[in-house]
C-alpha cells in the first residue's frame, strides 16, 4: 500500500478530485490532507464527505523571520507525514514553494500540477498570461525540485483558446483538463512507483 499526502491551500477542487479517485485503487491510500491557510474550506468539506480522512490545518508562525518560518512550518508538516508513514506528496493547489526540509526527505516523491505547458509560464497567473498572449495552454504534472516549476515533467496535456473565449471560459477549460489529468498519477502509483522516480 502506497501512502499519499495531499497538500492544498485554496478551494481544493483538485484535492477533492484526487481523494474521490483514490477510492478506485486498491494499492494506494490518501493518508492525510495538509492545508496551510485559514481560508480554505477543505477541512470542513472533508469532515462532511470523508470523515475518516485525517485533515491538518498547519499555519506558519508569522512571528518568525521568513527563512525560519518555512523551516518551522515544514518541520511541523514532516512530523505528521512521518506519523502516517507517507511515501508520496501530491500538491493540489498548494501555493507555497516547497523548501529543503521536505525536499530532502521526499526527493523525487513530490508531484505538482501546474496550469501551463512548462517550461512556458512558470510561477503565478499562468492561465492569465497565456490568455493575454492569445496562446494555447495546457496542464503539466511534474516532480518538484529546488527551482520554480523546473522539476522533471511527468505528463502534459494541451488545450486551445477558442474563438469568443473569455478568460473565465479559458480557465474553466483548463480546470477540466486538470481534473482529468491529475488522477492518472494515482493510476501510475497504484501500478508502480518506479514510473515516477525521475532518476
Amino acid at each position: 500500500m502506497k501512502r499519499i499526502a495531499i497538500f492544498a491551500s485554496g478551494a481544493g477542487s483538485n484535492a477533492l478530485n484526487l481523494i474521490e479517485n483514490s477510492l478506485h485503487y486498491s494499492n494506494i491510500t490518501i493518508s492525510c490532507l495538509i492545508v496551510d491557510t485559514l481560508t480554505s474550506p477543505l477541512p470542513k468539506i472533508c469532515q462532511e464527505r470523508y470523515p475518516e480522512l485525517p485533515v491538518y490545518r498547519i499555519l506558519p508562525d508569522k512571528q518568525l523571520p521568513l527563512p525560519e518560518r518555512k523551516i518551522q512550518l515544514e518541520n511541523e508538516i514532516l512530523k505528521i507525514l512521518k506519523e502516517y508513514k507517507v511515501e508520496w506528496i501530491l500538491l493540489a493547489g498548494y501555493m507555497r514553494l516547497v523548501g529543503s526540509v521536505l525536499l530532502d526527505e521526499y526527493s523525487n516523491r513530490i508531484i505538482n500540477i501546474h496550469p501551463s505547458l512548462l517550461p512556458m509560464y512558470p510561477g503565478l497567473n499562468a492561465f492569465e498570461r497565456a490568455f493575454a498572449d492569445k496562446n494555447h495552454s495546457g496542464i503539466t504534472l511534474h516532480l518538484v525540485d529546488h527551482g520554480l516549476d523546473t522539476g522533471p515533467i511527468l505528463k502534459q496535456k494541451s488545450f486551445p483558446i477558442l474563438e469568443g473565449d473569455t478568460l473565465s471560459d479559458f480557465v474553466q477549460r483548463g480546470k477540466e483538463v486538470e481534473w482529468e489529468l491529475y488522477p492518472e498519477i494515482l493510476k501510475l502509483l497504484n501500478e508502480s512507483a518506479d514510473l515516477l522516480r525521475g532518476e
